[in-house]
């Protein structure tokens, strides 16, 4: 074993990163192991800059994403990389319409996302990601990840329930037949260190049986101080392809996590955006008792992904997964400001939770031609059920003083409220999707029906209350791709979500219902490594829960939210060397219905303007030959901090910087070696990300200094 950080690394944890490259590589000569020469860019299929053509998550098919009549957006391994994105809410920074760090320092452990104001759902190779909500959910490693599709706007139509800001794909590095080991270290600021290993290759010579290995083990502190995160990821996966038709994956992940970093809120009157006397706090301290700091998260699934490629007009598929997360939250919960404005209240929680599911997804896609009009045909069922444990107890309430020099509270947890409940769901959904095309126009049209089944048991009261639902969803839409790669499209689509609970006359709520109008323009030269998007949209959702004026200790769904925006987002190869994005979006996002007095206010946490711009450019000769610079700026606009826009979060400006060094240009023997410096949020600007309401607000995410050195081979 040996000290990483005040972390010990033992050889159990490590020995698969280092054992399995030595043994899936065992076969090299001693001529290739003299100096592999092995281009890290051609591993994956990497092109150059950060613009795709392609993203199964529109259409669940290949598909042209420049036909496609709805937004898509795509982060590949390249950004990635470069920018050294740590979590998918870093990786999403630089989308247009997407706030994915709302929650800011508070969500390094978990990744929350609106689009264009509604939650999103996430997604890991097609199969919806399923946990207990909030912050005990699962997180997915970026280690090992290819890429991160973004569709804006409700979706039902393919994926059954779920929010209307859309769905965030994110796809797993798999198995290639090109042989490519990366062994990574990383070391930064707040005490950061970690290692990782990505290897891949065929394990026969007749390449029929593909590996891969991904691993990290890192140990970070956080901004707060005495707080910590530790992670391990382990990720084998296997491909067989007896033939060109027929491949068959099965990735498994293991992510374990002794300490899982900092979850914790402050009142808008410390952080400066409501007035106090006694001013702003500190806001590295930890205003909490670190002995009971102390959430873990344990989280497993194997997964298997099959492709049969029956003829020339038919393919079948099948997506399964089977996933745990075993969490524990453990924490000082600040409260409130007390009356006199110098005390906080807190109070202690302690919330275990347990998930588990079982999802597949099972689709036939036929090609097949109408006179003059070709069809791509999609039609499939997917299937949901799991289990989800969720217990918590909080103690007495305490006060302290946080502008003291004894600033945290100190107490012994007493339990005085508690709760327990296990909820039981089954979803089953058909849909069907055709994709048309007649001279030059693209038609796509969809629908689902869903049935939907929830158990909630009351594990103290000993109730169960169930809801059963089912509903109709679709999209459809129409584009118009030129030869020039310039394509106009429209669109509509729908979303539902189910919600739990009952009114005043003890009927189950029924799903709330979205639909989207949606037009723009789409720019994808051929043979280019350009992608621009142009949307404009108005997003409604309907059937919203609201305080009932007859009963107001229950709700009625007589409440609407509505959107609408516009979102810019291109990204494009210059030049070989010169990369660019930009991203632009507006959003009016206004409570039209509502019971009480939040009607006509703007929903917390949604920023009306965000923008961004990215550059890099790589050096292929000269005396800078092999040096990457890159850097970027973001505008996180103002956003409303409570329901009734009574206070504002203010805008900020924070900007990033990349550099990549490969000395091979100087010395052949360093050619396969990486020096990497990294900083996010450059200037270190103190700002507040966004606010609940006035006694909880999440501070943004400080600077972060990465320094990185990676070995291909």
């Amino acid at each position: 074993m040996f000290k990483f950080n005040s972390f010990t690394i033992r050889i159990h944890y490590t020995a698969p990163l280092f054992l399995s490259s030595l043994l899936f590589n065992s076969q090299v000569s001693a001529e290739e192991s003299m100096l592999v020469t092995a281009d890290p860019s051609s591993v994956d299929s990497y092109q150059a800059g950060y613009a795709v053509n392609q993203a199964e998550v529109a259409t669940k098919t290949h598909s042209p994403l420049v036909a496609v009549p709805q937004l898509v957006s795509v982060v590949n391994r390249q950004q990635m990389d470069v920018q050294s994105a740590d979590t998918v809410s870093q990786a999403l920074r630089y989308n247009a319409g997407v706030a994915s760090e709302r929650y800011g320092a508070f969500s390094s452990g978990v990744d929350f996302a609106r689009i264009r104001g509604f939650d999103a759902d996430y997604y890991l190779d097609g199969l919806r990601v399923i946990g207990n909500t909030g912050i005990w959910g699962p997180q997915i490693e970026t280690w090992g990840l290819q890429s991160v599709e973004v569709l804006h706007g409700p979706s039902s139509s393919l994926y059954g329930q779920g929010g209307s800001g859309g769905v965030i794909n994110m796809i797993s590095r798999k198995p290639s037949a090109i042989r490519s080991n990366q062994f990574k270290l990383d070391f930064g600021n707040y005490n950061s260190r970690s290692l990782s290993l990505d290897s891949t290759g065929s394990l026969t010579d007749d390449k029929q049986w593909l590996y891969r290995f991904d691993g990290l083990a890192v140990t970070r502190d956080t901004q707060i101080e005495d707080t910590r995160q530790k992670r391990l990821y382990l990720a084998p996966a296997v491909t067989w392809q007896p033939n060109e038709h027929t491949s068959w994956t099965v990735l498994t992940h293991y992510l374990r996590e002794p300490r899982s970093g900092y979850y914790n809120t402050l009142p808008a009157q410390v952080v400066g955006l409501l007035p106090n006397p006694q001013g702003k706090l500190d806001t590295s301290r930890n205003y909490s008792d670190p002995s009971h700091e102390n959430s873990t998260r344990t989280q497993y699934d194997i997964t298997s992904l099959l492709e049969l490629q029956l003829n020339d007009r038919w393919e079948l598929k099948q997506n399964l997964r089977y996933s745990h997360v075993d969490s524990v939250i453990r924490r000082d919960f600040t409260r409130a400001v007390t009356p006199n404005e110098r005390l906080l209240t807190a109070v202690y929680q302690d919330s275990p939770s347990k998930a588990d599911s079982l999802v597949m997804d099972n689709q036939a896609v036929a090609q097949f031609v109408t006179g003059p009009v070709d069809h791509q045909w999609l039609t499939g069922i997917d299937f949901q059920t799991g289990k989800l444990d969720k217990n918590w107890w909080g103690s007495q309430t305490v006060t302290f003083d946080p502008w003291s020099s004894h600033y945290r509270p100190s107490f012994n947890p007493v339990p005085v409220s508690r709760t327990s409940t296990t909820q039981r769901f089954h979803r089953v959904g058909v849909y069907s999707q055709d994709e048309a095309k007649w001279h030059g126009w693209h038609l796509l049209l969809s629908g689902r029906h869903d049935w939907s089944k929830m158990r909630t048991d009351n594990n103290l009261a000993h109730t169960q209350t169930q809801t059963n639902d089912a509903a109709w969803s679709y999209r459809t839409g129409l584009s118009y791709p030129f030869d020039n790669g310039l394509a106009p499209w429209i669109g509509v689509s729908t979303a539902f979500e189910p919600l739990t609970g009952t009114n005043a006359s003890g009927n189950p709520f029924k799903p709330t219902h979205s639909v989207q109008y949606e037009t723009g323009l789409k720019f994808q030269p051929p043979g280019s490594s350009v992608m621009t998007s142009l949307a404009v949209y108005q997003l409604t959702q309907r059937d919203v829960n609201t305080i009932d004026p007859l009963n107001p200790a229950f709700y009625t769904q007589t409440g609407e939210v509505r959107s609408r925006g516009l979102e810019l987002e291109s990204r494009a190869a210059l030049t070989d060397n010169l990369n660019i994005m930009l991203s632009y979006a507006w959003v009016n996002n206004v409570v039209t219905s509502a019971n009480d007095n939040t009607q006509g206010r703007h929903p917390v946490g949604v920023p009306a303007q965000t923008g961004s711009m990215w550059l890099d450019y790589r050096f292929n000769k000269g005396p800078l030959q092999g040096l990457l610079v890159g850097g970027g700026t973001r505008y996180l606009g103002a956003n409303w901090g409570n329901g009734t826009n009574t206070f504002r979060v203010p805008a900020v400006w924070l900007s990033d910087m990349s550099i990549r060094y490969t000395p091979g240009a100087w010395d052949a023997h360093l050619y396969n070696l990486e020096l990497g410096l990294t900083l996010n949020n450059l200037t270190n600007k103190s700002y507040v990300a966004s606010c609940t309401s006035a006694p909880y607000c999440s501070l943004g995410v400080g600077r972060s200094v990465t320094g990185s050195i990676s070995w291909f081979f």
